[in-house]
């Protein structure tokens, strides 16, 4: 449970998900965020789920509540949109940082570095992204083209962390990797349900 704890932190920071469907609305291919979406994530000491529950409105931005679990108990909330420069997070657990995180940018391949400088309560986050293409194959033999965005050396408050994230095309989030302070976890996707 220390892992999804971790988890649950590391979200403010990348982790570790837009705008309603609508006509017009912005989307993103490599995040395909609808309502009752789902994925399924293989992590030492047993599956992690991650689903979108519903929309939320924060500030005058809609964008998705998703909800992470384990063990069938509910461990980490997040709001995420897609904006004008990509997928941001507004907000985990309740907590919310003075500016929104870009995890993903809109066009990975123009934007290949972008700086995170932003404050959650009395915490400060600060750190860089980079995105670059990347084949992955999974424990599982499954394999595919993806955007890999790793943020090295993070800072939360006084906390270093290291983020790492795989998003495939029509899927989103295939593998993500952390470590924070002590911990670190691994999540590989087993199953991914679109939604509706």
């Amino acid at each position: 449970m220390k892992r999804v704890a971790g988890l649950s932190v590391l979200s403010v920071l990348t982790v570790a998900l837009a705008l309603p469907a609508q006509e017009g609305a912005p989307t993103s291919p490599y995040y395909p965020l609808k309502e009752q979406a789902t994925w399924v994530y293989d992590v030492q000491g047993g599956p992690i789920t991650v689903k979108v529950v519903g929309k939320e409105k924060v500030k005058d931005t809609t964008g998705y509540k998703l909800e992470t679990s384990a063990g069938g108990k509910v461990s980490a909330t997040e709001t995420v949109a897609i904006t004008k420069d990509g997928i941001v997070r507004f907000n985990v657990n309740g907590l919310t940082p003075e500016t929104p995180i870009l995890f993903f940018p809109t066009d990975p391949e123009a934007t290949k570095e972008w700086s995170v400088d932003t404050k959650v309560g009395n915490e400060t986050i600060k750190g860089t992204f980079k995105a670059t293409k990347e084949q992955v194959v999974l424990a599982n033999g499954t394999k595919y083209d993806t955007i890999y965005v790793k943020g090295a050396d993070m800072k939360i408050g006084t906390t270093t962390t290291t983020v790492e994230y795989w998003f495939a095309k029509d899927v989103g989030i295939v593998k993500l990797k952390f470590t924070l302070g002590a911990q670190d976890a691994t999540l590989e996707l087993n199953k991914y349900t679109p939604g509706k």
